[in-house]
């Protein structure tokens, strides 16, 4: 991805949103207990990604960041929110803000104490104002959990748990209700589902689902989540509507109802990402698209990190075609298979002059650096303002008209770009440009004739959106504004390239741009990574980001609407958590192994680095797998 300042964004100002990154853990959690109580000192603004960004309800756009060392600011406009513009501290005292939850009425706010204080606008979080004590006990809460609307609130040493559908009355009282009695302690509560059923964690590694957040150590319609347990169980992670359970003995499985914890119902055994493949021979690249065909791996093109100079000045792309040697994407040829005969390469994808020295022209015996790579017709296709075709990826000609000279004009335009996508569907090839809405089809067995299907009407042109084609439908998901405003999650889909739906709710993954997408023989599509904001500064009208981040996640549809959650995020504690660097605009692919039923995602390159800040990323070529489970076994 050719990289300008970059911008979890919040459409429409926050709405909804309760926390950036999905985790379900504490954003800081220090030892609550009768002997200590960490407190912190201010001392100039924030630096870094807020731990938790948190929506105060009401649909104002008004947020409340949380950062790592204990203090937290309040935003009226959901902008600055490390302080400056309208931003102010929402907290002025020495303890420490463990935990920030919203609730149905404002939020709950948990400090290293014990304490908890409720406040319905997010200002003023430990008294003061409209700000009053949720809990007015002696004993110490240990840990706030939101459930559904409401809040389950455990206490420490032991001391139960409460209920409270308001945030208010956190040991009793009012509409609040207890939901353990038991003294066994409680390390987590994770919400499973759309309502407000629950996993909890008991010291020891039991655990127990219970399908209403009531009776939840047993008893009542409560059970063992894990009956076939052969390990106890160390950490859960919410993994979408789901859950992932980790156990002692390194086992990882995939719940997407919280039950069956150790396997069984429709339960997965989740594998661990392999990192021992040896980086690609290929230089460091992002947006290089990718296919399978002939029983190899094909990586075309893609960006790479421009140098200013030596006709490297903006894009730096590759004019050349890399092939694996094998189906399974870790081995490849040690160098192109097809290239330009020119030189140099990388170089621009369009000539520019630069303080006054001009790029080399784009090679005239290759095809656009970004040209979409598809099968049509038993046939390698490289479209873009050419179209050219090839039968094993070697030997390549270019589409010319009657004359036998002239190139035949491509459907893009001007030249295919990191947003040009093209997909099969059916007897028709699709050539989009999400970032303009423009849609292209043909039917001609060359893909010689195009036909401007016009712009997808109610559409918001944008870059990095994932293009797929899956049960007679195209897809295009996510991405963002090119000005990197404004970042989706919706879905849209067309069965003939012109009439098109915006599915009624959006994807279960959250907001993103430049993921990669991989589409498997048994139509299963695989989602990995990708970019998105966590937060952003505004001053004298002046939007710039103060913080992006890269994604390491990866999720699965059936459908191209409904998406499950495989693979937690970057840093999930789990024993793979920090093996795929986060990153976006990498290539992926679902390879076969050595029989028809091993398959492996295989994700190549992009631009990442070990941690999710993006101003440390940088163009890599590393390749990372992971086997895949069985088609039938996926819930």
């Amino acid at each position: 991805m050719n990289r300008p300042t970059k911008l979890c964004l919040f459409t429409g100002a926050l709405a909804g949103l309760t926390s950036c990154g999905g985790s379900n853990q504490p954003a800081f959690t220090p030892s609550i207990s009768d002997a200590a109580v960490e407190t912190v000192t201010v001392s100039g603004p924030e630096s870094g990604p807020p731990a938790k960004i948190i929506a105060v309800p009401g649909g104002s756009g008004a947020a409340v960041a949380l950062f790592p060392d204990g203090r937290a600011y309040y935003s009226p406009d959901g902008f600055n929110l490390a302080g400056g513009g309208s931003t102010v501290p929402a907290y002025g005292g020495n303890l420490v803000i463990v935990d920030v939850v919203a609730v149905s009425a404002g939020v709950d706010t948990l400090f290293s104490d014990g304490s908890v204080f409720f406040s319905p606008d997010g200002m003023n979080l430990g008294g003061g104002g409209s700000t009053v004590r949720a809990y007015a006990g002696t004993a110490k809460i240990a840990s706030l959990s939101p459930v559904g609307t409401g809040v389950d609130a455990v206490f420490a040493n032991g001391g139960g748990a409460y209920y409270s559908p308001d945030g208010r009355n956190l040991g009793g009282g009012g509409t609040s209700v207890r939901i353990y009695a038991g003294t066994d302690e409680i390390v987590q509560i994770v919400p499973v589902g759309a309502g407000d059923a629950i996993v909890t964690l008991f010291h020891g590694g039991s655990a127990f689902y219970s399908p209403n957040n009531r009776d939840i150590g047993g008893g009542g319609t409560t059970v063992s989540a894990a009956p076939s347990a052969r390990s106890s169980i160390t950490k859960l992670v919410k993994a979408g509507g789901g859950v992932l359970t980790e156990f002692a003995n390194a086992e990882v499985y995939l719940s997407p109802d919280g039950q069956n914890l150790a396997g069984g119902g429709a339960t997965v055994l989740v594998p661990a990402w392999d990192a021992s493949v040896v980086n690609g021979p290929f230089g460091p690249r992002d947006s290089a698209p990718g296919i399978d065909f002939a029983g190899h791996l094909w990586l075309s093109g893609g960006f790479s990190s421009p140098t200013y100079s030596d006709s490297c000045f903006s894009t730096c792309s590759y004019f050349e075609l890399w092939s694996s040697t094998d189906s399974t994407g870790t081995s490849w040829n040690s160098a192109p298979t097809f290239a330009t005969a020119t030189s140099p390469n990388p170089r621009d994808a369009s000539a520019v002059v630069n303080n006054g020295v001009p790029d080399v022209p784009v090679p005239a015996d290759f095809y656009d650096a970004y040209s979409p790579v598809v099968v049509w017709n038993g046939r390698l296709r490289a479209i873009g303002s050419t179209v050219w075709s090839s039968t094993d990826g070697v030997h390549w000609a270019r589409q010319n008209l009657a004359d036998g000279v002239t190139a035949a004009p491509g459907p893009a335009p001007l030249r295919a770009g990191e947003n040009s996508r093209a997909v099969p569907l059916g007897a028709s090839l699709f050539f989009l440009q999400p970032d303009t809405g423009a849609v292209y089809g043909t039917s001609d067995p060359n893909a010689v004739s195009w036909t401007n299907l016009g712009t997808i009407p109610g559409f918001t042109p944008r870059c990095g959106a994932a293009v797929f084609a899956l049960l007679g439908k195209i897809w295009i998901e996510g991405g963002g504004t090119c000005d990197y405003l404004q970042i989706f999650n919706d879905l849209w889909s067309s069965a003939d390239g012109v009439n098109w739906t915006r599915s009624p709710t959006d994807a279960a993954w959250p907001a993103r741009m430049w993921p990669c997408i991989a589409p498997g023989s048994d139509g299963i599509i695989w989602l990995v990574g990708g970019y998105a904001p966590t937060d952003w500064n505004s001053a004298s009208g002046t939007v710039s980001v103060r913080y992006g981040a890269n994604h390491s996640d990866v999720w699965y549809s059936k459908d191209g609407a409904d998406w499950k959650q495989f693979k937690a995020d970057y840093g999930s504690g789990l024993p793979d958590g920090t093996t795929l660097e986060p990153r976006h605009a990498a290539t992926c692919y679902v390879a076969t192994g050595s029989s028809a039923s091993a398959k492996s995602l295989v994700v190549i390159g992009g631009t990442g680095a070990s941690a999710p800040d993006d101003e440390d990323a940088r163009v890599i070529n590393s390749i990372r797998t992971l086997p895949l489970p069985a088609t039938a076994a996926l819930p």
